[in-house]
């Protein structure tokens, strides 16, 4: 705890860097279990604290997965300033995006596993997801067209090109494993290499490895504190403090 305290300038700071990294493992717990099957006792459980201490940070499942969806959008965001912001062709540009925004949804600080399920969410946080979601299609869809201007690539439909590699880029958390044979840094090359190869003019030039910046430290402190939803946090809280705690809380580590 002490060195968290000073990595940090504000106690707020700490407290959404630690709200941030039990969004991260909240979301690997949910992802093995599926949403619907996970409950807060079992996150909390999984995370080896106590629900009250989980209600320090969230205030039920819907909030973890729209802030996980918020976060997402977040690094498509981000993932796009930095695409945009590279001194090449279209097709290097879209590479450069696809590269970030896989590692970095994957990579040991992602949240990715449960952006996925976008109809769980509550109708409002859906509107405001789908909404923040069509942009970044908006974006994919800007660098396929100036990939087609540029003479970089060739797409009979720029949509349907979207679709396709959004699909397979989403499809990423139903079987990837940290665990598993090959790390993401060369999962992503070899997707994003198929994915762009199909709409390269030259296809050696899809295969160019580049440089991906860090994961972007600035979206660990998106999300609001929870004071920020007073209602549902607040009542979540006081409802969880009036329980019996279970026989052994006192030994569940404290965040």
């Amino acid at each position: 705890m002490t060195k968290w305290r000073n990595a940090f300038r504000t106690s707020e700071e700490l407290h959404r860097f630690k709200r941030y990294a039990v969004l991260r493992e909240a979301t690997r717990i949910i992802s093995r279990r599926g949403f619907h099957n996970t409950s807060l006792d079992e996150i909390a459980e999984g995370l080896g604290i106590s629900k009250g201490t989980l209600y320090n940070y969230v205030s039920d499942k819907q909030e973890i997965l729209f802030d996980c969806h918020m976060i997402a959008l977040d690094l498509g965001d981000q993932a796009s300033k930095v695409a945009n912001d590279l001194d090449g062709s279209g097709l290097d540009k879209l590479r450069l995006l696809l590269l970030c925004y896989i590692e970095w949804m994957y990579g040991e600080a992602g949240i990715g596993g449960i952006t996925s399920d976008i109809n769980a969410l509550r109708p409002d946080d859906r509107a405001t997801v789908v909404a923040r979601r069509d942009k970044i299609d908006q974006a994919l869809l800007d660098l396929i067209n100036l990939g087609i201007r540029d003479g970089s690539l060739v797409a009979e439909d720029p949509h349907l090109a979207v679709f396709v590699i959004m699909g397979a880029v989403n499809s990423i958390s139903s079987w990837y494993s940290r665990g598993g044979r090959l790390k993401i840094e060369e999962i992503a090359d070899v997707i994003v290499g198929m994915l762009t190869r199909s709409i390269a003019i030259d296809t050696a030039s899809a295969n160019v490895r580049v440089e991906v910046p860090p994961h972007p430290e600035a979206t660990l402190t998106f999300a609001p504190m929870v004071s920020a939803r007073t209602g549902r946090a607040a009542t979540a809280k006081k409802a969880g403090s009036t329980k019996a705690k279970p026989a052994g809380a006192s030994k569940k580590k404290a965040l």
